[in-house]
């Protein structure tokens, strides 16, 4: 199975690209986590899977800024020591097989993401899409 490439598997990965590489989320501060239920009404044929959305200080940068990510369709949300303290040792993406349909054709693999700390996972989960959706400047650095 290919590895994942948050450059190219990250939807609108170039919002938040720093210099064009994937930013470093090494001691990233978890500012916000969402985690909304989704909408599955099978008799409306309405099919929103969980999402979780954050937003993560980028500390360990020369010019700290912030971004947001959106996780799309999760599962198997597990959290964990996960506390005050909230920064990330770092923010971890892997495809994850998930089968075959009948005809013996592999169906599409799961994002395994992973809010890593000093201590542990803090926060994994699996998910069928990644979209970077903001970044921005701290309020202490909008001016400076």
């Amino acid at each position: 199975m290919k590895e994942f490439d948050p450059v190219t598997h990250v939807e609108n990965s170039g919002l938040i690209l720093d210099h064009g590489e994937w930013p470093n989320f090494h001691d990233a501060e978890v500012l916000y986590l969402n985690m909304w239920r989704g909408d599955i009404r099978p008799d409306d044929n309405v099919w929103i899977g969980p999402i979780i959305e954050a937003s993560f200080e980028l500390c360990a940068l020369k010019k700290p800024y912030i971004v947001g990510l959106k996780f799309h369709d999760c599962n198997s949300i597990r959290m964990e020591e996960f506390n005050h303290q909230n920064a990330v040792y770092d923010l971890r993406f892997k495809f994850e097989a998930r089968g075959t349909y009948t005809d013996g054709t592999p169906l599409p693999p799961h994002i395994l993401v992973s809010f890593e700390q000093a201590f542990g996972v803090a926060l994994s989960f699996t998910c069928f899409r990644v979209e970077a959706i903001e970044r921005r400047q701290p309020a202490n650095h909008e001016n400076g």
